[in-house]
């Protein structure tokens, strides 16, 4: 029964569909009536596909081939098993949802019967559209990354915000240069950029040393917002973090350091800085290289090890004001460069 199979315990965790609109739409699926699927189709319907043992005039279904690579590649059924890939893992198919009714009901149905355990969630993604209509060659509307990357410079950072940050995750999203642009400068330059260059150059004036003895923890409560969509492996942690570069902005605007003096200036201006090494940690999923670079212009100890692979957002990292070892900052660079 596929429809009991959807919410069946498998080890630690419930087989999910995410977003929960598209396991509604799986579940409709069902209650609309399923029919028998074939492994096979006639050589003469189908002559390329993987032949059928012991029968020449069948081939395997393209589906129900193409679906046990995820576990063929991991040598099941062999001498050479590398099980616990998949046994012991925590296994999330991500798929576009033209393959839904593939992965929501056919690639469960063919696991259980084969005894070997589902995977715990399947994540459908919408489509991409560029400037309001489908991508077509026909049109001449296909956006190649690579253009995309040329027009910034060769940087990726701001592909990657303008996607995360514009295209909710199960839903469809659109493309647009003019929007792209417009994020690029109203976010990324505008927001982020001239907050991180107000702070560090008027520091600099200073001497450059920190020196927070009132801390205003401006990011309270922020981190356990923040947390919450990777649960759900959806990207708004990106409007968290910023949301924090629009308050630091609005705060920066409303306490005006500028018009103060000596160490209430300099502490004002630590605070500051030390938001703005939280909000690089926030952008590190999502645009790592700025974060990595906002960090190693603060001058944060952690910075040079950002882009590791084995780096790791610490819950001490959390805290405000725990890097006890952070004495000074560094010299403000552009973030974002002007578009010609």
């Amino acid at each position: 029964n596929l429809k009991s199979l959807l919410t069946a315990k498998w080890g630690k965790e419930e087989y999910r569909i995410e977003p929960k609109f598209r396991e509604k739409e799986t579940l409709s699926l069902l209650e609309q009536g399923l029919e028998d699927v074939s492994f096979s189709r006639p050589v003469k319907s189908l002559a390329w596909g993987v032949p059928v043992p012991d029968d020449e005039g069948q081939t395997m279904y393209v589906w129900c081939d193409a679906l046990t690579n995820y576990i063929s590649g991991l040598g099941y059924f062999t001498d050479h098993e590398e099980k616990e890939w998949w046994d012991k893992a925590e296994v999330t198919h991500v798929i576009g949802k033209d393959i839904a009714r593939f992965h929501a009901l056919i690639w469960p149905s063919m696991l259980r019967a084969a005894k070997v355990r589902i995977p715990d969630r399947l994540l459908i993604h919408g489509f991409l559209t560029s400037e309001g209509e489908k991508m077509s060659k026909s049109l001449g509307n296909v956006v190649k990354p690579e253009e995309v990357l040329e027009h910034f410079g060769g940087n990726p950072d701001p592909l990657r915000f303008y996607l995360c940050h514009e295209v909710p995750v199960g839903n469809d999203g659109d493309f647009s240069w003019k929007r792209l642009d417009e994020i690029y400068d109203a976010k990324l330059r505008n927001q982020l950029g001239n907050l991180l260059n107000r702070v560090l150059v008027m520091l600099n004036k200073e001497g450059g040393a920190l020196a927070m003895k009132k801390p205003l923890k401006m990011s309270d409560g922020f981190w356990k917002k923040y947390d919450v969509p990777f649960q759900s492996h959806t990207l708004d942690a990106i409007h968290v973090a910023m949301e924090l570069v629009t308050l630091g902005n609005g705060r920066f605007n409303e306490i005006q350091p500028w018009t103060l003096a000596g160490e209430e200036r300099i502490d004002i201006l630590s605070n500051f800085a030390e938001l703005l090494r939280h909000i690089a940690l926030m952008l590190l999923p999502f645009i790592p290289n700025a974060a990595q670079r906002i960090s190693a212009q603060l001058n944060v100890p952690y910075a040079d090890t950002m882009l590791e692979k084995d780096f790791v957002i610490t819950k001490e990292m959390k805290e405000w004001g725990s890097q006890k070892e952070w004495k000074t900052v560094g010299t403000p660079e552009i973030l974002f460069a002007p578009l010609e």
